[in-house]
């Protein structure tokens, strides 16, 4: 009887133990994410341009331009090598981005710089036209990595 109770016990703590390693999963990159930055969308003449700081060495490597709640499946992303960052700014050609009056955009890019993780910056802002103006608004929880407050 002792010696089933031991037993018992000692497949129960295997068990959690072996759980708790496969369900929370060992420390290291691959498990560090990182969080998305945000910026303003301003005109710069004919151009929609989001201004980034400390851009020095960075390249753009994705661009997606989607109305707000395209569902995932839908919406458009491509690899960028045509898109430059020039005196701080990321400029978006009327070709690539015209925003229609009173339609609300997630603009999502990533810029690059070197190898490894942390050279990765990804940022995320929100565009609306509202009476022939440019101008951020709020993002959505969903729409957004943010870090822990």
């Amino acid at each position: 009887m002792v010696k089933f109770f031991i037993l018992k016990k000692t497949v129960a703590i295997s068990t959690l133990l072996a759980s708790s390693t496969f369900l929370t999963g060992c420390p290291g990159v691959g498990d560090r994410g990182w969080h998305d930055e945000t910026t303003e969308a301003v005109r710069e003449g004919q151009e929609i341009c989001f201004p980034i700081k400390q851009s020095q060495g960075y390249i753009p490597t994705y661009l997606a331009i989607n109305q707000r709640d395209t569902p995932r499946t839908e919406q458009k992303n491509r690899i960028v090598g045509d898109v430059v960052i020039s005196n701080g700014m990321l400029c978006l050609p009327p070709d690539e981005f015209t925003p229609v009056e009173g339609k609300e955009y997630v603009v999502k890019f990533i810029l690059k710089n070197g190898g490894g993780i942390d050279s990765i910056r990804s940022f995320v802002v929100a565009v609306k036209v509202v009476n022939g103006k440019l101008g951020s608004y709020q993002l959505q929880d969903s729409e957004i990595s943010r870090g822990y407050k």
